[in-house]
């Protein structure tokens, strides 16, 4: 089969890990780059052989490019995903997909209407052992305690340009938007140096939360109460000498995977809007004494459903046709 063209926009830390990423799937064929220090050119083109572009725009330009991979700066996802796909390419965005959740429901909109693939880059959504937490979960009985909690710390920046909020809660409520649908309010307040934040979802399920900046080692753990099987440092890169076993790699293989059978990825843009909207009522409530903040439901979320006799979980949404992966969520 042949091999879907791909261009990624951004160089850096994490970029790299898209490069090498990229370069071990098959199922892919890493066209071009782009970046816009013009040091980093020379390193990659040398490292890799690809050629290197001083701008996404020229990388929209090349027929061979059928899908974009983002992975530069916050402030720019926006603007370079609503780029391409308005070019007619498929995306896959790193989170946060916006700064706005505005911005992240036009994306989602833009893709649903021109029947482009977004896929957002929360790639705890495809640690392995997500499909056991999904299948155990759904299992229960429907009484049971739906309470899930998560743990997760970094080292963050020196300079402060970011905020625990924004760069670390949106993998956990990934995975608690997947395990049990569209969120309705959502609050946090301060503890120390880091935040705790709570987030409610429309039925009994809630999502207890604990964020910081800090020296390693880190903490990374999610876990639903009366769960066996928990979740544990999520947070991507290589721990496997497999890169196709590891978070990004099959983040990566889902969304080369939705290229071509047209389907919307497990980490969809839905799923992103639902984490920026989170995102946008915690910084809310963070800032005004800890209240809980409503979160609105235009698009509903698509969530992880399984059935008794299936051995699959597969994840769809509730109010339309459309249909999302069951790629990380598979048995």
């Amino acid at each position: 089969m042949r091999p879907v063209g791909i261009g990624l926009a951004g160089l850096g830390r994490w970029g790299r890990n898209y490069v090498k990423t990229l370069f071990a799937l098959p199922e892919c064929r890493l066209v071009a780059a782009a970046d816009a220090d013009p040091t980093t050119h020379a390193a990659i083109a040398g490292e890799t052989g690809i050629t290197v572009r001083e701008s996404a725009a020229q990388l929209l330009s090349d027929p061979a490019i059928e899908a974009v991979v983002i992975a530069t700066p916050d402030r720019t996802h926006y603007s370079l995903a609503s780029a391409a796909l308005c070019a007619g390419r498929d995306v896959l965005v790193e989170k946060p997909m916006a700064l706005e959740p505005d911005e992240a429901e036009a994306l989602a909109e833009q893709a649903e209407s021109s029947g482009r693939v977004l896929a957002v880059g929360h790639t705890a959504v495809y640690q392995s052992g997500f499909a056991e937490l999904v299948c155990e979960t759904r299992s229960r009985p429907l009484d049971a305690d739906k309470r899930a909690s998560a743990v997760r710390t970094s080292s963050g920046y020196a300079d402060d340009r970011t905020n625990p909020i924004l760069d670390l809660c949106p993998h956990d409520i990934a995975l608690a938007v997947l395990l049990f649908g569209t969120p309705e309010a959502a609050r946090a307040r301060a503890n120390g140096k880091g935040v705790e934040y709570e987030v409610r979802f429309k039925g009994p399920e809630l999502l207890n939360g604990q964020v910081e900046w800090r020296e390693p080692p880190h903490v990374r753990r999610f876990e639903v109460a009366g769960a066996k099987s928990a979740l544990c440092d999520g947070a991507g890169g290589h721990s496997s000498p497999d890169i196709r076993e590891t978070p990004l790699g099959r983040q990566c293989m889902d969304f080369i995977e939705c290229c071509r059978t047209r389907r919307q990825p497990l980490s969809s843009g839905r799923v992103g809007l639902a984490v920026m909207r989170c995102i946008s009522a915690l910084t809310s409530s963070y800032a005004d004494g800890n209240t809980w903040v409503q979160i609105p439901s235009k698009l509903q979320t698509p969530h992880c459903q399984t059935g008794a006799a299936e051995a699959n979980a597969e994840c769809l949404t509730s109010d339309s046709e459309l249909r999302t992966s069951n790629f990380g969520v598979r048995t």
